[in-house]
């Protein structure tokens, strides 16, 4: 089991009984989706509980090693007895850091901020993209963390609640895309308008969310509904949330402990700053076919092409649109693609334009927080949501649509 945790250019990796390639792998996606934006990275690695690792880690850490063998600075190891084995290991993988080993935190800590452990903050997980099963299970006592089951089926609208009544992470609120991450429809503004931010940032407080605390959304759906979860808090604001990679399928598969039972509730006071990160359909449509403006539709492609629409009266795209499925930004076990991944995929369809020009819809504003997330794992921060989406688009029959 490994634990890993991150503040600026300082990432904490704490890997107990054997490291695993599943650890492994972890181990990577994180580093690869810090890399991008920091630069050279310092690792801090306790090693205290390590039990062994695993033949086939071996065997990834080459390649690992031959890929970033200048990303790191240094790396403190903290160890016990078995620190000549590990501290062999981790210089075939860490090849050109600077490599130390201490038997306390405090030391290693110190050696790495070129600080005074006495004065200098504890380093605190904080996470804004991901987040792993194995990482939220060290945090489920910890009062300031506040989960979210975002679970739900857009042709069944009690399916989430039914779901979490039957069985949920412990000390999970439920949020109802509906209720609780929309607004109100007037039949022109879409299947899922934006919420007040007023009345966003009440309910949050009232769930006990504080501008302190460290969110974490899931569901059951590749993090779709999670993920327009991340994207409402992130536009109010609040940057310490992220979402469950795996969903509640990573979280079941792990063993980790579930329960029927809601929880106690201590509301707080959730302040939002001013919104940002959105267009409305104004703005889309004065910049249609414009070089400034690249929209970015996450829809399934039979819909976008305008074939097999079920949730909308009318098929098609809004002109100029390419198609960038969110399916597209997950694996085969239901989680998001390494960050290196990503950022390919993404520039390809970026070329030469910048993140600041792409513009997300989907259906209703929710898929598309998506592809949102997906960039900002990449490190291509700057894209913008237009939440009215199709269903808004296409409410206005003197709108311009396209097929195919």
């Amino acid at each position: 089991m490994i634990a890993i945790s991150r503040k600026d250019k300082l990432v904490s990796v704490a890997v107990m009984g054997e490291f695993t390639l599943d650890d492994y792998r972890e181990f990577e996606r994180e580093m690869l989706a810090v890399l991008p934006e920091a630069g050279k990275v310092d690792v801090l690695m306790d090693l205290r509980d390590m039990l062994g690792y695993t033949l086939d880690v071996a065997w990834e850490e080459i390649r690992f090693s031959r890929s970033h063998a200048d990303d790191f600075g240094k790396i403190a190891i903290v160890t016990d007895e078995q620190w000549m084995i590990w501290t062999a290991w981790l210089s075939r993988l860490f090849i050109h850091a600077d490599l130390r080993v201490f038997d306390e935190d405090a030391q290693a800590l110190e050696w790495l901020t070129g600080q005074a452990v006495e004065t200098m903050q504890t380093v605190e997980s904080s996470y804004s993209t991901l987040i792993a099963a194995s990482q939220l299970i060290t945090h489920l006592s910890d009062p300031n963390w506040i989960i979210f089951d975002c679970r739900h089926d857009l042709a069944d609208f009690d399916a989430g609640e039914s779901s979490y009544g039957e069985s949920h992470i412990p000390g999970a609120r439920f949020a109802h895309l509906d209720r609780n991450l929309a607004g109100v429809k007037n039949g022109r503004n879409g299947r899922h308008p934006l919420p007040h931010p007023k009345d966003m940032a009440a309910w949050l407080g009232s769930q006990g969310v504080a501008n302190d605390s460290q969110v974490v959304a899931y569901d059951a759906s590749g993090g779709i509904f999670a993920a327009r979860l991340w994207w409402l808090l992130r536009w109010l604001g609040h940057d310490k949330v992220a979402v469950l990679d795996g969903g509640w399928q990573a979280w079941a598969m792990a063993g980790y402990p579930a329960t029927t039972e809601p929880p106690e509730l201590t509301p707080r006071e959730f302040y939002a700053s001013a919104a940002s990160g959105a267009v409305d359909v104004n703005f889309v449509h004065s910049h249609l076919q414009q070089a400034s403006m690249r929209l970015l539709d996450a829809r399934a492609a039979d819909r976008f092409a305008g074939e097999n629409e079920t949730l909308d009266p009318i098929g098609g795209h809004i002109p100029g649109a390419l198609n960038r499925s969110y399916k597209n930004n997950l694996d085969q076990q239901g989680r998001f693609k390494p960050a290196d991944v990503l950022r390919r995929e993404f520039q390809e369809m970026l070329g030469s334009g910048s993140p600041g020009q792409i513009v997300h819809q989907c259906g209703s504003g929710v898929t598309a927080c998506h592809n949102l997330l997906a960039m900002e794992i990449a490190g291509l921060s700057g894209s913008r949501l237009y939440p009215g989406s199709w269903s808004e688009w296409c409410s206005d029959t003197r709108r311009p649509i396209a097929t195919g």
